[in-house]
């Protein structure tokens, strides 16, 4: 088949995976706002962020290990 008789131009091709991307990222948005529990941690987070209650990348692996977890 020639381009010129494509069902599809290759814009609309593209345009078309970036419509499933996006859908594919609503939907994940869809199943974390339904999950009660990860919302609640999430929650629980950022009240932390708030409170300072928060370490850097360093300080956490040297905890990690210091307990023998790495």
């Amino acid at each position: 088949m020639s381009r010129q008789n494509a069902l599809l131009t290759e814009e609309d091709i593209r345009l078309l995976r970036r419509l499933n991307y996006l859908l594919e990222e609503v939907l994940e948005t869809l199943e974390v706002l339904a999950d009660e529990e990860l919302m609640e941690a999430l929650k629980e987070a950022e009240e932390d962020v708030r409170a300072g209650r928060v370490r850097d990348y360093e300080e956490f692996i040297k905890e990690l290990r210091q307990a023998g977890e790495i």
